[in-house]
This record gives structure tokens, C-alpha cells and sequence, in this order.
């Protein structure tokens, strides 16, 4: 248990709960979408609206948070963040219209984009102040936050209980272990804090000239696994007719490959490098998407997804770590990147739906390969220090 103790003296584990509570959330939230649909009437550009409003309240927060966090310290924005992200969740089903619908999920959104600055932060500063690489297995803890609730939210779906008792139960009590876990972790050294940060108090921070490559970089990548997690059991049930046994088998494969692979990414990245890990990610990514896309049947499918998975698992944390070494700010630069990435990880399933409706799902998903291989033709930026 050595290394269960150095990550508790480094404090490692509240960083890893932060994580692994954010994407509990969502989990919880993405199966139950269609009978947020259903329950509001929404028509699949209403539902898309609001698909957007989620997106526009986090990137909001992007280029507004880290102002924020130089103010009053990550432990206080975890503190904020987290357990409102899960109660503004929670009161989406009680909304009376989609209207008002939407202004929640702005809202959530907001919540949402501020925690994910934070808890980047916050890890990228353990590795900084103890040499201990963490970023990788904190993003496993993600993977493994949204498959759990996903199993969750389908536990309660297919149990016909409706949103509303679901979010009732599970939103507060998710709020209130939220708040406990975000109350440990650690603030970086006020000094530290102050120096890096003097004179430096904008509200609204946008990538800077220097930041514009490493800041296109994740947008490929995270274009993958936004249409795995959104659009792979609906192209594996209605392009390739695979039942309910392959559809779930598929996305699991592509959720485990990806969270044992984040788990194992610290280990894998101090051996291989950097580059050298993101270029083969990259291209992973690329032929995973475009395979799965093509695929004749759901075994093609099936192997498809776990090169994807591969692909998309440790590219991201890699551009996090690269970002907060840049000069300048780390709260500014992990927003810039984050930004990109979570921007693109939740506008595309729009995107792909209004396309699908013209061109087809399966051409829809077949047009991210090239976007993903721009990713590979960036990774020279995580050896660039200026």
C-alpha cells in the first residue's frame, strides 16, 4: 500500500474525488436526456437548444474563472463549484418549460466549466510542487466517474423511475459528498499564489498568440469521444442494427479501454514522452473514429471502439500539464485549453445530429477523422515552453 499512502501525502485522493464527482454527474445526466425530451415535448432542435445552453453557461466560465480562482483559491472554487453542479442538475426536471429549462442548464453550465479549471489546476499543481505526475490518472478517475454514472442513470431508467424522483435521490446527496470531498483539496502556497499572479487581474481570459496551437490541439480528440458517448449506441442500433447486448458491450469496451489507459497514462508518458505518446494517441483516434464509422457490422464496430478509447485517453491531460507550464498565468492557460477541449466535447453532438439529418450518422461521424488527425499534426506544441 506504498503507493496509496504517497498519494495521500502528496493529496492526490480529494483531487482524484473531484473528478471522479464532476463526471458522476454528468453520467447521471446523459441517459435520462431523452426523457428530459420526452417530459418537456422538445423537438430535436429544442433539445438541441438546450444541448447548447449547457455549453454556452461552461464556456462561459472558461474565460471568466481563473480571475475567480487567483481571488479566493482553488479549495473555495471546488467548494462552489462542485456541489452546485450536481444541484442545478438536479432541478432540471422541475422546470416548468424549456425556456426556463435552458436557463438552468446555463447555469449548471457555468458551475461545470468553473470546476473543470479548478480541478485541472489543482492536479497540475501536486505535480508541480512534488514532482509526482497525476494529471493522467485524474482524468482516469473521470472515465470512471461518467461510467459509473452512467450505469446509475440507466440503473434508474430501466427501472421506469422518473427523472425528477432520480435527481431528487441522487443530485443532493451528490452535492452534499461533493462539498466534503472538494474541502480537502489543497490550495497552492499563498506566496507562490502571489508572485505568479501580481499584477495580473483581468476578468475575461482568452488564449494568447502563443497558447493559439496548443489551444487547437485537444479540439480533434475531444471531437471522438463527444460522439462515442453521445452517438455510438444510436449508430450501432440504427445503422448497423445491433441490439441492446452489442450496443452496450461497444461503449463499454470504448469507456474501460479509455479509463484503464488514463490510469495507467502517468507511467506510460514518463517512459515514452510526451510527443512520441500523443502522436500515436492522435492517430489511434483518427483511425478508431473513421473505422467505427465505416464499420460493416458491430464486431468491426467493437474493435473500433477500443482504438478509439485508446486514442482519446491521454491526450488531453497531456495538453493540461503542457498548458500550466506555459508562461503566464495557470489558471489562465488551463481555462484556454479547456476551453477548446470541453467546447468541443459538448457542441459536437449537436452538430452531428443536425448533419446526420442531412448526410447520414454514418458520414457525420466519418468527417471527425480529419479533425481528429489535426491533433496529430499539433503535438510538436507540447515541446514548446513559449
Amino acid at each position: 500500500m506504498n503507493w496509496y499512502r504517497k498519494l495521500s501525502a502528496i493529496g492526490a485522493w480529494p483531487i482524484f474525488g473531484v473528478f471522479f464527482i464532476e463526471s458522476f454527474v454528468l453520467g447521471n445526466w446523459i441517459p435520462r436526456i431523452p426523457d428530459i425530451k420526452a417530459s418537456f415535448g422538445l423537438s430535436a432542435t429544442e433539445l438541441g437548444f438546450n444541448l447548447l445552453a449547457l455549453s454556452f453557461g461552461t464556456l462561459f466560465a472558461f474565460v471568466t474563472v481563473g480571475s475567480l480562482i487567483r481571488k479566493v483559491g482553488l479549495r473555495r472554487v471546488n467548494m462552489l463549484a462542485l456541489p452546485f453542479w450536481a444541484l442545478f442538475v438536479g432541478l432540471a426536471p422541475w422546470m416548468p418549460n424549456g425556456l426556463v429549462l435552458a436557463i438552468v442548464l446555463v447555469v449548471a453550465g457555468v458551475f461545470i466549466g468553473m470546476q473543470e479549471v479548478a480541478m485541472n489546476t489543482a492536479a497540475e499543481n501536486v505535480a508541480r510542487d512534488t514532482g509526482v505526475q497525476i494529471m493522467s490518472r485524474a482524468h482516469g478517475f473521470w472515465s470512471l466517474g461518467s461510467l459509473f454514472g452512467a450505469l446509475c442513470g440507466s440503473g434508474f431508467a430501466y427501472f421506469d423511475v422518473s427523472v425528477a424522483a432520480h435527481f431528487a435521490v441522487i443530485m443532493p446527496l451528490t452535492a452534499v459528498w461533493g462539498l466534503l470531498t472538494a474541502a480537502k483539496v489543497q490550495d497552492a502556497p499563498k506566496g507562490l499564489e502571489e508572485n505568479e499572479h501580481e499584477g495580473q487581474s483581468s476578468v475575461f481570459s482568452l488564449p494568447s498568440a502563443a497558447m493559439l496551437g496548443l489551444f487547437l490541439m485537444p479540439i480533434g480528440v475531444m471531437l471522438v469521444e463527444g460522439a462515442f458517448i453521445d452517438w455510438s449506441a444510436v449508430f450501432v442500433q440504427s445503422v448497423l442494427n445491433g441490439g441492446a447486448v452489442a450496443t452496450g458491450l461497444i461503449y463499454s469496451a470504448f469507456s474501460l479501454v479509455m479509463a484503464a489507459t488514463r490510469l495507467s497514462g502517468d507511467a506510460i508518458i514518463a517512459r515514452f514522452g510526451p510527443k512520441r505518446v500523443a502522436q500515436v494517441s492522435a492517430l489511434s483516434a483518427t483511425f478508431g473514429i473513421g473505422l467505427f464509422a465505416m464499420s460493416p457490422g458491430p464486431l468491426a464496430a467493437f474493435g473500433a471502439a477500443i482504438l478509439a478509447g485508446l486514442g482519446v485517453a491521454i491526450v488531453y491531460p497531456l495538453i493540461v500539464t503542457a498548458a500550466a507550464r506555459r508562461p503566464g498565468n495557470d489558471e489562465d492557460n488551463v481555462a484556454a485549453v479547456s476551453l477548446a477541449a470541453f467546447g468541443a466535447f459538448m457542441i459536437a453532438p449537436p452538430i452531428i445530429g443536425f448533419l446526420a439529418d442531412t448526410i447520414g450518422l454514418r458520414y457525420s461521424l466519418l468527417l471527425i477523422a480529419p479533425i481528429a488527425f489535426t491533433s496529430f499534426l499539433l503535438c510538436g506544441e507540447l515541446e514548446k515552453t513559449e
